[in-house]
C-alpha cells in the first residue's frame, strides 16, 4: 500500500526562491535589519512607449458664455475627455494588419471631445469656467458637427498604423480590441497597457462677438507596455519644502518648520554587481529565541553583497526603518 504524501514531516508548502538565494552566504534578515543607503542601480517597472504617432486637427467650436461679473476678453481650453463610438459607421476601430501580426490599424472617426473652457477678463482674472463638447472627424453629413468638416483640417476619418508587438487591450464587455483615452479626469488619468490616446488643445482664435473659438487639437496614439529595466542611480530627488515663519517655540512648531520626512530604506539590487538577493537566505534561529543574535549560515558569500549598505552592515540596530528628515535644511 503506497504511503500517503501527508505522512512524515513534510508539512510545509513548496517554496520557490531565486537562483541567487540557492547559494549559501552571510546570514542577514532584511525583515529585521534592512539595508540603508543609496543603490548603484534601480530596477523599475515602467510604462514604456513602444511606438507613437500624432496628427493635428482643427475646427471652430461654438462657446456658450456663462453669466460673469466682468467682460470676457480671452479664454483657455483643456481636454478632459474623448469618447469613441463603439458601433456603426461612426465607430473607432482597432484591427490587426493581415500578414503583419505586430502592427495594428487604428481608424479614428467621430471623436467627441469635452473641453473645460476658462474665461478671463482683460487683466487675466478668471471669471468663470464651463464645459463644451465638440466632434472632430465627423463621419458623414448626418454626424454632429459635420458643418465643420474640412478635407484637410477636419476630415471624416484618419487611419494610423502603429507597432504594438504585445497586443492591445480588449473591451471588457465585447472582447473587441480597444483604444483607451488618457486625460485629465479622475476616471482616465492613468496610463494603461495597450493603445492610449492623448489629446492636447490650443486656442488658435477667439471671437467674443460671435462667441466662437478655433481650437486646434493634437491627437497622439501610443502603444504602451509595462517593462522592467535597470537604470543608473544618480541620487535621490530632493523635494523643496515651503517655508514657515515660526511664531511659537513648541515641538509641533519645530516639526512644522523643520525638514520634510523621507524614507531611507534602500531597495535591493537584484543582480550584478551586488547580488543582494543572496542576503534573503533564511537564518538559523538562536538557541534562545528571546535573546542573543542570529547565527550566520556557513558558506562563502560574494564580497560585494557582504558589504551592502554602509549603515546596515554589522549591527542589526544600525538601520533606521522609520521616516527620517531629508538631508537639506529649511531656510
Amino acid at each position: 500500500m503506497p504511503k500517503s504524501k501527508q505522512n512524515g514531516c513534510k508539512c510545509r508548502p513548496k517554496r520557490y526562491i531565486s537562483n541567487g538565494v540557492n547559494a549559501t552566504g552571510k546570514c542577514r534578515d532584511f525583515c529585521t535589519d534592512p539595508v540603508c543607503g543609496d543603490p548603484d542601480s534601480l530596477t523599475l517597472l515602467a510604462p514604456v512607449v513602444y511606438d507613437e504617432l500624432g496628427i493635428n486637427l482643427c475646427r471652430a467650436v461654438p462657446i456658450d458664455f456663462p453669466t460673469t461679473a466682468g467682460t470676457v476678453a480671452s479664454i483657455s481650453a483643456q481636454v478632459t475627455n474623448v469618447t469613441f463610438a463603439s458601433t456603426g459607421s461612426a465607430a473607432t476601430t482597432v484591427a490587426p494588419i493581415s500578414g503583419r501580426p505586430s502592427c495594428y490599424l487604428v481608424t479614428l472617426t467621430s471623436l467627441n471631445v469635452t473641453f473645460v473652457i476658462q474665461f478671463y477678463d482683460c487683466a487675466k482674472r478668471l471669471l468663470a469656467t464651463s464645459t463644451v463638447s465638440a466632434t472632430y472627424l465627423p463621419t458623414d453629413s448626418t454626424a454632429d458637427g459635420y458643418e465643420y468638416y474640412d478635407e484637410d483640417t477636419n476630415p471624416d476619418s484618419v487611419e494610423l498604423e502603429i507597432f504594438a508587438p504585445y497586443g492591445v487591450a480588449s473591451d471588457s464587455g465585447t472582447g473587441a480590441p480597444a483604444i483607451q483615452f488618457t486625460g485629465l479626469n479622475t476616471a482616465s488619468n492613468l496610463v494603461r497597457e495597450g493603445l492610449n490616446l492623448i489629446a492636447i488643445p490650443k486656442i488658435l482664435d477667439f471671437d467674443p462677438t460671435d462667441r466662437t473659438a478655433t481650437i486646434g487639437l493634437s491627437v497622439y496614439v501610443k502603444s504602451i507596455y509595462f517593462s522592467q529595466y535597470k537604470i543608473p542611480h544618480l541620487g535621490r530627488a530632493s523635494v523643496p519644502k515651503a517655508c514657515l515663519q515660526p511664531t511659537a517655540d513648541t515641538i509641533c512648531m519645530d516639526f512644522v518648520s523643520g525638514d520634510l520626512l523621507d524614507l531611507s530604506i534602500k531597495p535591493l539590487e537584484l543582480g550584478p554587481p551586488k547580488f543582494e538577493e543572496y542576503l534573503k537566505e533564511e537564518c538559523e534561529a538562536p538557541c534562545d529565541p528571546c535573546c542573543g543574535t542570529l547565527t550566520p549560515v556557513a558558506g562563502n558569500f560574494p564580497e560585494s553583497a557582504a558589504s551592502a549598505g554602509a549603515d546596515g552592515a554589522g549591527d542589526p540596530t544600525a538601520a533606521d526603518n522609520s521616516q527620517v528628515p531629508g538631508e537639506g535644511t529649511a531656510d
